[in-house]
């Protein structure tokens, strides 16, 4: 089944921020709605989907940010999505949501700037002639040196998913 804010978007061609929220309020069923997203799009992509989707969660983040209440588990799921689609041109789009703020920097993983693969990310963000893009090179470099994309085949892997993006209902079946 189609997810709710799936359908919006392309309805409407927004998401609003009764989806947004929905999607990143801190309870099992904005976990659940996160999972069911991901499989969805798994079978479905629409990177265009996922674009907008960081970029709303990017902007709806700052603003919760600077008011002390602000979490990064939306941006880590279009992150992941826009991954999934495996444009080396998100590259950079993908380092700036990682350095919005300090917070970001810790836990928007760096796994998901270089989806594509080190060396094509790498050789991308040297072709562009953007401050930002030097800064992520540097950063990657150093990661790269430290052995942190040694597993990005299982980052990726739809069998080895991040702990953020399991698949809630399993849980409690577990138990």
């Amino acid at each position: 089944m189609k997810p709710a804010i799936l359908v919006e978007y392309e309805t409407t061609g927004r998401i609003s921020e009764a989806a947004l929220a929905q999607l990143t309020a801190e309870s099992d069923e904005s976990d659940l709605a996160g999972y069911q997203l991901y499989a969805y799009y798994r079978q479905q992509p629409n990177i265009a989907f996922a674009r907008t989707l960081l970029l709303e969660l990017s902007n709806r983040y700052v603003r919760a940010y600077s008011q002390g209440g602000a979490t990064t588990e939306g941006l880590r799921l279009a992150g992941y999505l826009i991954g999934l689609h495996q444009d080396v041109r998100d590259s950079l789009l993908l380092w700036r949501t990682k350095t919005l703020t300090f917070d970001t920097a810790c836990e928007f993983d760096v796994q998901l700037v270089v989806f594509a693969g080190i060396h094509q990310t790498l050789a991308y963000l040297q072709t562009l002639p953007d401050p930002e893009a030097a800064e992520a090179v540097e950063y990657l470099q150093g990661c790269q040196a430290s052995g942190a994309f040694a597993d990005l085949a299982d980052y990726f892997s739809p069998d080895n998913l991040p702990y953020w993006l399991e698949d809630p209902s399993s849980e409690s079946e577990a138990e």
